[in-house]
């Protein structure tokens, strides 16, 4: 039954008759620099319930007080007061309760009864209890850039008074007021080194944890610290074959930087405008720098390869050059082969056998060189989409290059001419052939073989 005095005590409707013992230990919550967020109030509860004189000994009755203590308690989100002459000495605390315990006793006329309050003063005005809060510098394997992960996470106070625990929300509202790359602290990083002036990008993940129960929320951001909007990595190779044939390669990966699509954006520009038209000079400098010693042909790649994720926005490429004289061929023409063949005339000479001599045949010149043959045979393959004109075109361009010259012979006839079309391949082959005869001094006699 509610009595009046100079001191009452009250959580939510329930009021404690009389009064209970109360220890009252107030703890200072601070951050990393020690700067106050809020005070965290504890408070353990000692108190008696007396059972009048008409009820002692009726356990019956001890029990009900118990549960009327127990009902109360458990109700949750209650306002607990602490009044003097009426006035409010505590008021507007929803506290937490806990460790409700009942002593060892007769329970007889009395039962004695003790709980835990806790509950946090917003005193700053942070809306949370705690918080943490961390940033991590690396630098990339190549070392023009960094990645940067923010963790950040809080607990926060219910300012709400009543009604819906608001602890949540001003946990979210702390979190999200500091996340973002502009809230790095000042002076960092301070160890870890990019390329160049390097800004913050956001990279693609992010994570969010949200504990209801506690009233807390976390949350990990990325970030790119990078001299652009990607990033590029390249390596190179240089071989030569038993042949002596040197080919070069260029591998390299573009990450577009940014969320969503704009991150694949990134890496296409970045690939069509700036990597693509340096290929032919990285090679070179490739070749150059591991003792190349021919031309390595750049105007055309021997092969070209790209691959790309535009949700992971991502492009990677590779790029192979050579130096084999028969790759240097036009931008059209995938394949060409074309070989020279001169069977050369010699001096001609007659035999006669004669019967019975024992030195041989009568060997007799007859002043007159034979004919010689030079013969042309080879094909060619255009690329998809280049004009089958331009390929035959291309292939009698080269044929003319090194055909006889009807100056340079006493006779020239062309006695064969075969050309093969493959128009739906793009392919032609070709085999002529020429005829034709010298003076008799140019025809070979014994001696020294000369090819010139």
């Amino acid at each position: 039954m509610p009595v009046n005095g100079p001191v009452t005590m009250f959580y939510g409707n329930f009021q404690f008759v009389p009064v209970p013992l109360i220890t009252w230990n107030t703890e200072y919550v601070r951050d990393s620099k020690l700067d106050e967020l809020a005070i965290q109030h504890n408070l353990t509860l000692a108190g008696t319930f007396l059972l009048p004189a008409s009820e002692s000994g009726n356990f019956s009755a001890v029990m009900d007080r118990r549960q009327e203590l127990t009902d109360a308690l458990a109700s949750g989100n209650q306002e607990f007061r602490i009044l003097f002459d009426g006035q409010g000495v505590v008021s507007g605390v929803f506290p937490k309760i806990a460790n409700v315990a009942f002593d060892e006793a007769v329970w007889a006329d009395r039962i004695n009864y003790s709980f835990a309050l806790s509950y946090e003063e917003d005193f700053y005005n942070t809306g949370i209890s705690s918080f943490s809060e961390t940033w991590a510098f690396n630098e990339t394997e190549d070392r023009r850039s960094a990645t940067v992960q923010h963790d950040i996470s809080a607990v926060g106070l219910d300012t709400a008074g009543s009604g819906v625990n608001n602890a949540l929300t001003n946990a979210r509202t702390f979190v999200l007021g500091r996340t973002g790359y502009s809230n790095v602290p000042v002076g960092h990083p301070a160890f870890v080194q990019t390329s160049g002036m390097a800004s913050a990008i956001e990279s693609h993940s992010r994570a969010e944890q949200v504990d209801v129960a506690a009233g807390s929320v976390q949350v990990t951001e990325q970030f790119i610290l990078s001299s652009g909007n990607f990033t590029h990595t390249q390596e190179g190779s240089f071989e030569t074959d038993e042949n002596g044939i040197t080919s070069v390669s260029v591998q390299g990966n573009i990450q577009g930087l940014g969320r969503g699509d704009v991150a694949f954006v990134r890496a296409l520009g970045a690939f069509n405008d700036n990597i693509r038209p340096k290929l032919p000079a990285s090679a070179s400098g490739i070749y150059s720098n591991f003792g190349g010693e021919a031309t390595l042909f750049t105007s055309d790649e021997q092969s070209f390869s790209v691959t790309q994720s535009v949700f992971l926005g991502t492009i990677g490429y590779s790029a192979t050059y050579s130096d084999a004289p028969n790759t240097n061929l036009p931008s059209g023409i995938k394949e060409f082969s074309i070989t020279l063949a001169d069977s050369e005339p010699v001096r001609l000479f007659a035999s006669f056998p004669i019967f019975e001599r024992s030195l041989g045949n009568v060997v007799q010149d007859v002043s007159t060189p034979t004919e010689g043959t030079i013969t042309i045979n080879g094909s060619a393959v255009g690329k998809q989409g280049f004009a089958f004109a331009s390929v035959l075109s291309f292939v009698t361009d080269e044929i003319n290059k090194i055909r006889p010259i009807v100056t340079d012979y006493v006779t020239l006839r062309q006695t064969q001419q075969q050309i093969t079309k493959d128009e739906s391949s793009n392919m032609v082959q070709f085999s002529l052939e020429w005829t034709y005869t010298q003076d008799l001094s140019s025809a070979a006699v014994v001696g020294d073989v000369i090819i010139d």
